[in-house]
């Protein structure tokens, strides 16, 4: 890969090269363009040791954020060695590589960059949901029964609180247990209206990981970086993507702009769920980010990181906070709207 550091390689005349390493992939950021090649490793469900299960994979990854951001993602090319060893995008030789080709975003009017300066107005966020509203409507139907969803939102609270309560993660196990406790209480008052929501046609194959990060506000509006490697995880209430999002503005210190959002969500969709519902989702997507952020202290470069175990006491409090309004929503059998 450090031959790929190299201006040269590149079709758009760049004259420097930014590197951005993840779990799963390189992302190399040129002049116009962000390339991303994945690392031949295997993983939870996946593995892409060998070339043809990459480029299949760098083909699932383009097709699925089409869906979303046509304009971002252009293009599945080859890296190509020819016969003197000189390494090019979309030539003649042998191919060692498969890329994914998307044009790079103004950093400043992605939406976590736009919260920050506090510049977010009402228009954007009609503009975000109208996108996503019009995403979901366009999705197929799912062949999917109420008992199979709730195991799946069942598999995820249990997911947290095996890895939570793992000795490595240092958690508090007791309290863990509690939370994920009264989540499987929760699931199980709220299976009249999670079976509602089945009925309805409003689990879809969503984008599953709708993130601040991922929404830019262009004209139209691109959303970017879905979550590939699983079907289930991304088979999802609209309402619950609309809420996780609404979650990471609230825990970048922008509730009132969370709740605009879920207001325009509402009145753009018809969309009525319970709010005791949303809070549910919300508990349940704040402590898998929990989960995700605490796996990081696994790590040899992350142990004992402040900005890991910050990460995770921030998820699992509003994990908490969110299940107690649910809680006190279930108990009151409060109205529908959040």
């Amino acid at each position: 890969m450090e031959r790929l550091r190299s201006p040269a390689i590149w079709p758009d005349r760049t004259r420097s090269v930014t590197v951005i390493e993840t779990h799963l992939s390189w992302v190399f950021l040129t002049r116009r363009f962000a390339w991303k090649v994945k690392k031949p490793v295997r993983h939870a469900g996946s593995d892409l040791s060998a070339l043809g299960a990459r480029e299949r994979d760098c083909r699932r990854e383009f097709a699925l954020n089409r869906r979303l951001a046509p304009e971002v993602y252009l293009a599945v090319l080859p890296l190509t060695l020819d016969r003197a060893g000189t390494l090019s995008v979309n030539s003649k030789g042998r191919v060692v590589e498969w890329l994914v080709q998307m044009r790079r975003l103004p950093a400043s009017r992605m939406l976590d960059a736009a919260l920050a300066a506090q510049t977010v107005s009402v228009s954007q966020l009609r503009a975000v949901v109208a996108t996503l509203v019009a995403f979901y409507a366009a999705r197929p139907r799912l062949a999917i029964q109420g008992a199979q969803y709730r195991r799946n939102l069942g598999d995820l609270i249990d997911a947290n609180e095996r890895d939570l309560c793992g000795p490595a993660l240092q958690q508090d196990a007791v309290a863990i247990v509690a939370l994920c406790n009264s989540q499987r209480e929760a699931l199980t008052q709220l299976r009249r209206h999670l079976d509602q929501r089945v009925r309805e046609g409003r689990i879809v194959e969503g984008h599953g990981d709708l993130r601040p990060e991922h929404v830019c506000l262009l004209k139209p509006v691109q959303i970017i970086d879905c979550l590939t490697l699983s079907k289930v995880l991304r088979t999802v209430d609209c309402a619950d993507e609309i809420a996780f999002l609404a979650l990471e503005c609230e825990r970048l210190g922008a509730k009132q702009i969370g709740r605009a959002l879920l207001r325009e969500w509402r009145n753009a969709s018809g969309d009525r769920p319970e709010a005791a519902l949303v809070h549910f989702y919300q508990s349940l997507r704040a402590a898998v980010r929990a989960r995700l952020a605490a796996l990081h202290l696994r790590e040899a470069a992350y142990r004992g990181s402040p900005r890991w175990i910050e990460r995770t006491r921030c998820y699992l409090g509003l994990a908490r906070a969110h299940l107690q309004r649910c809680r006190q929503l279930l108990h009151t059998n409060a109205g529908l709207l959040v």
